[in-house]
């Protein structure tokens, strides 16, 4: 049911492009703005007319076809023999017919960047963000291919929510290209081919989550698709002229820090007391490598929101993509929750040399009801009395739904946004599957949990403050959000207990 939901989704969103985006090339208005506009609004642009120089792939070495073969079987397998049940999220049909289509593509040799292009065809039928297929290290292949004078796509995009690609960042000193502009086609690629190309092959619980992980990996999914050819044609649609603008672009220097392999600690988290008086702490990571950073920053926060006395807490989580429990449960629950609480009610899992405990047989399921409950100190000096709000996106995945299930499901604070791309019942503790062949990294989650309620597994968080998510222009969400716990002042989330 679900996968043909977000089947048809897919085909609604390529239409919405097509619709949003006709095929222009050069600069020139919409006819119904001509007449309204001065016509030195869509001065042509002067781009450079030369011939890109020729892409450069980082293809990596040649696959024999048995050894192709001999991978993909290992992947297969390995997901049957680790995953307590596939059919907790994937249509398993559908998903052994789509395997058995790309297994039968296998027919001569290949390099282990078009053998991903291949296998990865297969991320969107699993359903399940923890379960996947990925070009080993990606990250830091990105960051090798620019120290050794390479570039990357020129422009960071987010989806509006119209469903189109709009333009998030752009390198420095351009001045033609600005945030919020419609991205029309990138070296004559359209954005209908690209948006069609990069989902097919992006993991994701949801069609929302693969669009929300396509978008932060824009340029990693460009480079291994299109490859890099320095400088970049964009055309784009500057709001509000409507006029569309051609334009040449030397290649970025530099990854998002969403493609990075360290993010800067200080990057990933800070805080502010926002107009109203009201308290703001952003997390973007759980990565248990990032405990230390967390922790004083979390600290230092809340010892803040108590000395000025906020009238309500923010917490941002819209970018962050999860990492470990115990992070904010220690970090987070510690300075907002004063009664016991559990991020599941229930639990399934198969048994690896990973996760055994004395006497379970390795490969049996278990599962079982969850009946232990972190219990906060019962005093700590700045843990915050008043209304707690978390704020989500549709990037927050993993351990981020956890702390939001926790906190929603037990009163502890209310969830602002829209309803999550990541399924409210999440999977984890993800193993890796040996793929020696190719070289190709693949994971799978061996737990299923079920949210503390029990209830709506196969749907988002639903929120309790509707706010419209601008991916665009994030700081209007926030604004939004502020804007409501002005007009709506309320007493703590289960205070009255």
């Amino acid at each position: 049911m679900m996968a043909a939901e977000d089947r048809n989704g897919l085909k609604r969103l390529a239409a919405a492009i097509l619709l949003l985006f006709p095929p222009l090339v050069g600069c020139s208005c919409a006819k119904a703005h001509a007449a309204q506009r001065p016509p030195e609004q869509c001065a042509p642009s002067g781009s450079d007319t030369t011939a890109l120089p020729t892409p450069q792939f980082d293809d990596g070495p040649m696959i024999t076809r048995a050894n192709l073969i001999a991978d993909f079987d290992a992947w297969m397998a390995g997901m049957r023999t680790l995953s307590p049940d596939l059919s907790i999220r994937s249509n398993v049909p559908r998903l052994d017919r789509e395997a058995a289509r790309i297994r039968g593509t296998l027919t001569h040799s290949m390099s282990r960047r078009e053998a991903w292009l291949r296998f990865a065809r297969l991320n969107p039928y699993l359903r399940d963000g923890h379960n996947a297929i990925y070009m080993p290290h990606y990250r830091s292949a990105l960051e090798a291919h620019i120290r050794a004078g390479g570039h990357i796509v020129p422009v960071e995009v987010r989806f509006a929510a119209d469903g189109a690609l709009r333009v998030f960042s752009v390198v420095p000193g351009n001045d033609k290209v600005k945030r919020g502009d419609l991205v029309l086609s990138i070296n004559d690629h359209s954005t209908q081919q690209m948006l069609r190309a990069m989902l097919a092959l992006s993991p994701g619980d949801t069609l929302a989550s693969q669009r929300a992980w396509a978008a932060r990996r824009f340029a990693m999914l460009y480079w291994y698709l299109y490859g890099d050819t320095g400088q970049y044609d964009l055309s784009v649609r500057s709001e509000p002229r409507g006029c569309n603008t051609l334009v040449r672009l030397i290649g970025a220097t530099s990854l998002p820090e969403a493609l990075q392999s360290h993010p800067k600690p200080r990057e990933l988290f800070g805080w502010r007391i926002l107009g109203g008086n009201v308290g703001y702490l952003r997390v973007d990571s759980f990565d248990p490598g990032q405990a230390n950073t967390l922790a004083a920053v979390a600290r230092t926060a809340f010892a803040h929101f108590k000395q000025d006395d906020v009238t309500a807490v923010i917490i941002d989580v819209r970018e962050n993509g999860g990492g470990d429990d115990p992070l904010w449960q220690q970090d987070l629950m510690e300075y907002i929750a004063d009664r016991p609480y559990a991020q599941l009610s229930h639990y399934e899992i198969r048994v690896t040399k990973r996760n055994a405990s004395p006497g379970d047989v390795i490969g049996e399921v278990q599962e079982a009801d969850y009946t232990k409950r972190f219990v906060p100190k019962p005093v700590e000096p700045i843990r915050f009395q008043g209304p707690v709000y978390i704020l989500t996106g549709p990037y927050s995945f993993s351990a981020t739904i956890q702390f939001t299930v926790a906190a929603q499901d037990f009163d502890i604070a209310k969830i602002a946004g829209e309803e999550t791309a990541a399924l409210a019942c999440q999977t984890g503790k993800y193993e890796p599957i040996d793929l020696p062949r190719t070289g190709l990294s693949a994971f799978t989650p061996v737990i299923a949990y079920t949210r503390p309620s029990g209830r709506g597994c196969t749907r988002g968080v639903i929120p309790d403050v509707p706010i419209a998510i601008n991916e665009v222009a994030p700081e209007r969400t926030l604004r939004s959000l502020v804007a409501w716990i002005q007009a709506h002042p309320a007493r703590r989330p289960g205070a009255e207990r």
